[in-house]
């Protein structure tokens, strides 16, 4: 214990000098990025400046940070977005939109991004997040889901498979005919046959929903 102690006592004596090449280096950042940072991070730039004099050093956290805002106040990076931003199609900000849904709808990924979206008609993503939560292959797995005609339509007589799979209160009548009230149009799941069906049983007064994918068609008499 003593050894530790005497250690950081001596590394605390150490005089504190500042660091040139850090301090010139967040002052660049802070000069260049007047017009594309937040207000927020112009503000976390200069603390970070006065850091940099006092302790010539920033923590792990604080290097981790300033190299994000760094990077944000790059020309070529101020390019590449302007690029991105002025590539960015309908099409794309529909896709974009979809899979906010998606997120909302299949929690927790994401969350903080489809929240902005879905308030924030405007908001623009980057390119990497637009990849990340639109490419994927869950999102694409839904879009597909989406756009694939229903199975069934209102009013017409199906049958509840018969099967171990089938899940939820629908179990009690499996085999049997029921009547389908209305089909989901904006499926927003990955699974195979997820879109949801309100269903009537046959000589039942309870009107239960269920997907797709536990039901088939009715054979003809």
């Amino acid at each position: 214990m003593g050894y530790y102690r005497g250690s950081r006592s001596r590394y605390n004596r150490q005089p504190r000098q500042s660091n040139p090449e850090l301090v010139e280096r967040i002052e660049k950042t802070a000069a260049r990025g007047t017009k594309t940072l937040t207000d927020w991070e112009r503000n976390f730039l200069s603390s970070l400046l006065d850091s940099a004099k006092k302790w010539g050093r920033l923590t792990a956290k604080q290097h981790e940070v300033y190299q994000r805002i760094e990077r944000k106040s790059n020309p070529e990076h101020i390019a590449a977005r302007k690029k991105w931003d002025d590539s960015f199609s309908s099409d794309m900000r529909e896709k974009w939109e979809f899979a906010a849904e998606y997120y909302k709808a299949n929690p927790p990924y994401f969350s903080d991004a489809a929240g902005r979206i879905l308030s924030n008609p405007d908001y623009m993503p980057t390119e990497k997040l637009y990849r990340k939560m639109v490419e994927n292959k869950y999102v694409q797995r839904a879009m597909q889901n989406s756009v694939e005609a229903p199975k069934y339509e209102a009013g017409s007589m199906v049958m509840v498979r018969d099967s171990c799979h089938v899940q939820g209160r629908i179990v009690a009548h499996r085999g049997k005919m029921v009547m389908v009230i209305s089909v989901e149009k904006d499926v927003k799941s990955a699974t195979k046959g997820s879109r949801k069906v309100t269903i009537l049983p046959v000589g039942s007064g309870e009107v239960l929903v269920t997907e797709e994918r536990y039901l088939k068609r009715a054979k003809k008499i």
